[in-house]
């Protein structure tokens, strides 16, 4: 019975972990570039200290259910016309490099972007993009190729200037990078290190000026994992209470 308790209560900490994800992806199903966390579930197993010293695997498999990871699913976004200048959705494999105010390179898929205060290209959070792109405030006309290359009318002339290049990131792993709010991520050992390439060539993917990367979400399939998270809840519930009831049972036949 006391066996029982601990794996009723490791599964409800696990589908209140599911719960959680899934009201998270739910919440954000009209942020632009988000990306649905998925959870994934691992037995608990036991093993005594003879066993692993005779190197035996575990007696048991079934001691409750542990949350192995969260991860987000990289999957495709549709595209939304917007028809802002600065909004760019990026078609294809590759993430906006951004910098925040502490210094740190994180990396995002949300091409929301504005011109800060000092005149370079921001994100919605403030964030600045790596390649530390300014735009000059009698800058007309403002054209982004699908390949990065920002190109604009400055003081009143009638032809264009390269005012820079949006660079893309890609990583070997993206599984394994880790969110950190702000609809960003930070690299791991798990995503490998960042290749820095030209958006529209050798495989990384193409921005696409006036438009944004719809959230990945699909809310037929989150409501409906939520309530198999929610009734999974219970039945974990209800087994922790009928333990503690046998419990009760058990220690009054003793008196």
């Amino acid at each position: 019975m006391i066996d029982a308790l601990h794996i009723a209560a490791a599964g409800m900490k696990s589908q209140q972990t599911q719960i959680d994800t899934l009201s998270n992806n739910l919440s954000n199903l009209q942020t632009p570039g988000y990306k649905a966390q998925r959870v994934a579930f691992g037995d608990i197993a036991v093993i005594s200290p003879a066993q692993v010293q005779a190197g035996l695997s575990p007696e048991s498999s079934g001691a409750g259910a542990e949350i192995l990871s969260t991860s987000a699913v990289f999957s495709q976004g549709a595209m939304t016309q917007t028809g802002h200048t600065w909004d760019i959705g990026i078609q294809g494999e590759g993430f906006l490099e951004v910098v925040d105010g502490d210094g740190n390179h994180l990396y995002t898929r949300d091409g929301q972007l504005h011109v800060d205060s000092e005149g370079y290209l921001a994100t919605v959070t403030g964030d600045r993009l790596a390649q530390s792109i300014q735009v000059p405030p009698d800058a007309t006309n403002i054209q982004i190729h699908p390949d990065g290359q920002i190109y604009a009318t400055v003081g009143g002339g009638t032809s264009t200037t390269l005012l820079g290049t949006i660079q893309l990131s890609t990583f070997p792993s993206p599984q394994g990078l880790q969110a950190v709010g702000g609809n960003n991520y930070a690299p791991t050992e798990a995503s490998g290190d960042p290749s820095i390439g030209k958006p529209n060539q050798d495989g990384v993917g193409a921005v696409m000026q006036g438009m944004l990367e719809s959230s990945n979400v699909d809310m037929v399939n989150e409501m409906s994992q939520l309530v198999i998270a929610q009734r999974a809840y219970q039945l974990n519930a209800r087994v922790l209470q009928a333990s503690d009831q046998i419990l009760d049972t058990i220690n009054n036949l003793r008196q």
